[in-house]
């Protein structure tokens, strides 16, 4: 009984054991399939990509996918030669040009000073007329745009919208979002005021007093004659009112000591 259950759990071990390894295969295949340069690629235009979806409304993602595949993830000869990382032709280009012959009828290509540059360039090139329509699509609909752009006619090859979508995909480009840190501040005259503590009770507001002038003044009646000298009367001292002859007990004590 004892063996059984030990062989039980033995058989136990070994699958869980089978089970991990297997994941570790599928997990170290997987990262192996995806290139490191197109992971330093995405790690380092990513910002600016993010930021042209912002500004211009163009996705992230698609911006990205097409730098990966027109400049093979920067090493392709227009991207070492020219900084030109999309593959825009010259057109009514005025800046210095890069000649290239692949082949195709236009070998004129426009030549900047750094990579970033192109982003930004390329990013204006798409506001053009000819990609109006693209705007009308979600930024989070990365296969429209795909589809859009070779309707557009960005490029001539056939497969172009696949190869954008599959390279989103699989580098999951469209999971991409921007950081707290990339975020624009907000104006400072948009900011709420800090709210009112609370707990205390606020002091009743006393209304100032009105002007000197404007205060009410009591009217008095003046006092008639007879009034006058009821007062003068009470307010006399004593001895006076006793030679006026009226109560003389005091003076008579003091004469009979």
């Amino acid at each position: 009984m004892r063996k059984n259950r030990d062989n039980f759990l033995n058989d136990k071990q070994k699958a869980l054991i089978c089970s991990i390894l297997m994941l570790f295969v599928v997990f170290f295949a997987h990262s192996q399939a995806l290139s490191a340069r197109y992971l330093e690629y995405i790690e380092r235009y990513k910002a600016i990509a993010l930021e042209h979806q912002r500004d211009y409304g163009v996705p992230a993602a698609i911006t990205l996918a097409q730098g990966l595949l027109e400049s093979n993830a920067g090493q392709s000869y227009l991207a070492r030669r020219g900084n030109n990382h999309f593959g825009i032709k010259c057109y009514s280009w005025k800046g210095p040009v890069v000649e290239y012959d692949d082949t195709l009828k236009h070998n004129c290509y426009r030549n900047y000073g750094c990579p970033e540059d192109s982003f930004l360039d390329h990013a204006k090139f798409l506001k053009g007329k000819r990609y109006s329509s693209l705007y009308d699509l979600d930024v989070s609909d990365y296969q429209g745009w795909a589809i859009g752009l070779r309707a557009c006619g960005y490029a001539e090859d056939p497969d172009y919208a696949r190869k954008l979508i599959s390279i989103i995909e699989q580098y999951e480009l469209n999971l991409l979002a921007p950081s707290i840190a990339d975020e624009p501040l907000a104006d400072a005259g948009s900011v709420p005021p800090p709210p009112k503590r609370k707990g205390k009770a606020e002091k009743a507001q006393v209304p100032p007093p009105p002007p000197r002038h404007e205060r009410h003044v009591a009217e008095v009646p003046e006092p008639s004659r007879a009034q006058i000298d009821q007062r003068v009367a009470r307010n006399r001292p004593v001895r006076d009112r006793s030679r006026a002859g009226g109560n003389t007990s005091t003076t008579a004590s003091a004469d009979n000591d």
